[in-house]
């Protein structure tokens, strides 16, 4: 594990329509290198075809909406497990910035299901976690403006939240969850050997 590079641009705006989950496009993009997580801003149309969920891809379920924030993250030699765990913290972690974003009454039906946030019944998030051959990938979108979704769906723009301020709160709060895990990982001593681990080993210096 290493720690992040982050960076919202969300202008000048770009569509998402699913070939953008792909090795280096953060890289050939904007210009990060090593492990990175971006957020920029645009519509999503991605087409059953399109989809890397196989499930949703055999339902010939598809994305749209007319505004979205686009978080995307690479890391290089990372499992698909290791990027599913991190699909739902970044998940989890959009869940409780929409929460405290939002007054007590609407706050109370923010919701994460799986990796997906809800607002009540309306879906506020689409996410996908994949790898290619150098690098674990995931794609998180966050609704702005929800028009043309094909389920019941919220953006930030029926709350009045402004998107730069989600965009780059949610990047430092991922940025933050990679960098402590890190220290957890460099401050933590090995677990003590049983009295069974030892038995039988001679009582001489270790080679």
């Amino acid at each position: 594990m290493r720690p992040l590079c982050i960076q919202a641009c969300l202008e000048p705006r770009r569509a998402y329509n699913g070939v953008e989950l792909r090795a280096h496009f953060i890289r050939q993009t904007f210009g990060l290198h090593g492990d990175a997580a971006v957020i920029f801003r645009g519509p999503a149309c991605v087409r059953a075809e399109g989809l890397l969920d196989l499930e949703d891809r055999d339902s010939h379920d598809f994305i749209v909406a007319a505004d979205m924030l686009h978080l995307m993250v690479e890391c290089f030699g990372a499992p698909l497990e290791r990027m599913v765990l991190l699909q739902r913290l970044v998940t989890a972690l959009a869940c409780d910035r929409l929460r405290t974003a939002l007054p007590a009454a609407e706050a109370l039906s923010v919701r994460r299901s799986g990796d997906d946030v809800f607002v009540g019944d309306e879906k506020f998030s689409v996410s996908i976690a994949t790898v290619s051959v150098v690098s674990g990938l995931i794609h998180a979108g966050f609704n702005i403006d929800a028009a043309g979704a094909p389920v019941r769906a919220v953006g930030l723009a029926r709350f009045g939240l402004d998107p730069q301020e989600f965009a780059t709160g949610l990047l430092h709060d991922l940025q933050q969850e990679v960098n402590g895990m890190i220290e957890a990982l460099c401050k933590v001593a090995p677990a003590h050997a049983s009295a069974s681990d030892n038995r039988g080993r001679g009582a001489g210096p270790a080679a």
